[in-house]
């Protein structure tokens, strides 16, 4: 099956980037991808540029728009494969962190198989999350989709990395399209509503490809510690590094 990736990419200097690697695995595994990297204003893009320069099936576009973070750089997306014509080209679309990698291959007919139309990489059903959804933020969309009763059945979609089948990106734009998200606390509530947002796409049912976070027995690896190119986490497909930068993170 042909996988397009959609990557929401933010570079320092200062922290470790995965993004070639990440780009590098997905061409190894996937011979048919397409890959967007959306950057969220880097100041030394340029770095990047220079990396991608002789790639193919590969664009980087810049996110010129309000919208910042994950949501914002996944609509400027999804934009970029309407305009084109693309849409029907590729049967899901990955939409992730620079820093939540693939690692090793993911058989997309996983998804096919079990009818699913919209996963999380990860989930996290934890009762002090439930409080969560009570934020003023978060609870105006999930009302507003009408599952301000399924609280107890939806689950965080943890660093906001997901997939979509091509058929659900039209509705998941239309669901987004207005929402906003300027700093690191608009990108935590995000993690909090897209869950409802892809429990609807999935035809009211909670999906994650690699599981639950609620422990490092459960998810194979440290977060906090795993080396994203030398560790092989041979249990998982796509692996997070945390490095927790926000939009008060200085580049030198």
């Amino acid at each position: 099956m042909n996988p397009c990736f959609i990557i929401s990419h933010k570079y320092y200097r200062s922290y470790p980037s995965f993004i070639k690697l990440y780009v590098d695995n997905i061409l190894k595994f996937y011979e048919n991808s397409f890959i967007i990297i959306v950057d969220n204003n880097s100041k030394h893009i340029a770095d990047i540029i220079e990396i991608f320069k002789d790639y193919s099936n590969l664009v980087l576009l810049i996110n010129e728009t309000i919208c910042k973070f994950e949501i914002g750089a996944y609509k400027v997306g999804i934009q970029y494969i309407l305009d084109n014509q693309l849409l029907e080209k590729y049967d899901y679309y990955v939409f992730s962190q620079d820093t939540f990698i693939l690692k090793n291959k993911y058989d997309f007919k996983n998804l096919e198989k079990e009818g699913i139309f919209a996963s999380a990489f990860n989930h996290y059903q934890n009762r002090f999350v439930k409080n969560d959804y009570y934020n003023l933020t978060i609870y105006k969309i999930l009302c507003d989709l009408n599952l301000q009763d399924k609280f107890d059945e939806l689950s965080l979609c943890w660093c906001n990395s997901f997939i979509l089948h091509k058929t659900k990106i039209n509705e998941f734009l239309h669901i987004v399209k207005d929402i906003i998200l300027k700093d690191r606390n608009d990108s935590m509530c995000s993690e909090r509503y897209l869950s409802g947002i892809l429990y609807l796409l999935n035809n009211n049912k909670i999906h994650s490809i690699e599981g639950d976070i609620s422990s490092i027995q459960i998810l194979t690896y440290d977060c906090w510690k795993v080396d994203l190119v030398n560790d092989l986490v041979p249990k998982r497909c796509f692996v997070k590094r945390v490095q927790q930068k926000t939009e008060k993170t200085a580049d030198d």
